[in-house]
């Protein structure tokens, strides 16, 4: 577990409130991954989601937004072999075995994370 459901709301609020929000698709990335089956989506999936082009975007904003709760958290996420961190790991753990039918991997959102959503009423 990164987080409790207590933590990711005070992590959530302080970017609210230091407006990390204003002008990102960041609560769209969060409200899509949760009206998704059990929580999961693909990038691909995110991208179509929030308007973007393609999933590189919605690759690079949705780790972007786990950097920045992790900053708030104080987490330090695991590395791939390249020693980046995997940001995205601060948001969801991932399916390494594919069962959606374009075959990418699933981020599925951490329990805490939605649990937190749903206390904020940030999500229905």
């Amino acid at each position: 577990m990164v987080s409790t459901k207590d933590d990711y709301q005070k992590a959530l609020l302080k970017l609210r409130d230091e407006k990390q929000f204003r002008n990102t698709q960041y609560l769209a990335l969060l409200r899509a991954q949760y009206a998704a089956p059990a929580h999961t989506i693909t990038a691909t999936e995110l991208a179509r989601a929030v308007g973007y082009e393609n999933y590189n975007a919605a690759n690079l904003h949705y780790g972007t937004l786990g950097r920045e709760v992790a900053k708030k958290l104080g987490y330090e996420p695991p590395k791939r072999s390249n020693g980046e961190p995997m940001w995205f790991w601060t948001l969801s753990t991932g399916n390494e075995v594919v069962t959606n039918p374009d075959g990418h991997y699933e981020f599925v959102m951490r329990a805490e994370l939605a649990q937190a959503l749903e206390a904020m009423r940030w999500v229905k």
